[in-house]
């Protein structure tokens, strides 16, 4: 079938904005040798009926995002690889299991190719049916402040997030009688029973600060707003491994003369290290605060001793 001429025109606008973004609509007409009247009614077409792009429009100039491209059947096979590499990585750390085949076969991914493996991390399986979780599912949703039992004790609480640290599963969020020296804590999850929502009772903590708050730590013992610094020096032995991703939060790297790493971190509990630490002797030293350094030698030393009195297995 011929092109029609408002058919060429449309297709030569697209092509026009695409290569010269945030054009005006005098620019596209003087182009096209058409009247900005016509631009005008093509561009409400485009942004109307259009299926392989979007044109956006700010104060009178004009861009466009292309949906249809030679790469677009590449893109939705990589799409399908990252889905299923994302659901198998999630299959143990929900009750997805159970969902899981059913999953695969929907978006036809049971023979799909994929040339990546990911080693999960193994973790404590979360109910999503069950009626805890759902009570706190709904409270999280919207902004209800909860009663629950905790290892004896009731609190009351603004409920944040359900969040994973280390495999195990806690609500983090603010302890609203401020028993506790840090209000913003984590609790263990399945210590926690009889989840009441106040339903006349909202919190407005933004979503942006609960997340920001989040994507700082590193072990549920975090206290948000509270910080201090560690420094450490990484052995040259590990320290293209070290530097292949944060380890501690805030993690800052520079490399010395001699191979090593000089590391720097800011944290609000030394325990958000603590075990890191300890997983990287004996290539890793604590050089400041003096007090976790010498907290850290106590401890190796009490080991070793303990150590030396064990009797040899039989």
């Amino acid at each position: 079938m011929k092109e029609t001429k408002a058919q060429a025109r449309i297709k030569n606008m697209i092509n026009f904005i695409h290569k010269h973004p945030h054009c005006t609509t005098r620019d596209i007409a003087t182009e096209l040798k058409s009247t900005q009247r016509t631009i005008q009614l093509d561009l409400k077409y485009l942004r109307e009926e259009w299926k392989d792009g979007e044109v956006q429009s700010s104060r009178g100039r004009h861009s466009i995002t292309l949906y249809a491209t030679p790469s677009k059947q590449g893109n939705k096979e990589r799409e399908k690889i990252f889905l299923k590499l994302a659901l198998e990585s999630l299959e143990n750390l929900t009750d997805l299991s159970d969902q899981y085949p059913a999953l695969v076969e929907n978006h036809n991914l049971k023979n799909l190719a994929i040339p990546y493996y990911i080693k999960a991390e193994e973790y404590e399986a979360l109910n999503t049916d069950e009626e805890e979780i759902k009570e706190l599912d709904s409270a999280i949703k919207n902004d209800t402040i909860i009663e629950f039992s905790f290892q004896g004790k009731y609190y009351h609480v603004e409920p944040y997030r359900l969040v994973n640290f280390d495999g195990i599963w806690y609500l983090y969020g603010r302890d609203i009688e401020e028993r506790e020296e840090n209000d913003h804590k984590t609790w263990l999850l399945q210590d926690i029973d009889d989840v009441v929502q106040y339903y006349g009772e909202k919190h407005d903590t933004p979503d942006e600060e609960i997340d920001e708050d989040l994507a700082n730590a590193h072990a549920a013992s975090f206290i948000p707003d509270k910080a201090f610094d560690v420094q450490l020096k990484v052995s040259a032995k590990v320290a293209k491994l070290f530097r292949l991703k944060n380890h501690i939060p805030r993690q800052n790297s520079t490399i010395q003369t001699d191979g090593s790493l000089h590391v720097t971190s800011t944290i609000s509990t030394i325990e958000e290290i603590d075990p890191e630490i300890k997983s990287w002797l004996p290539h890793i030293e604590v050089i400041e605060p003096l007090w976790y350094k010498e907290q850290l030698e106590d401890e190796l030393k009490v080991y070793v001793q303990n150590l030396s009195i064990l009797q040899p297995f039989t």
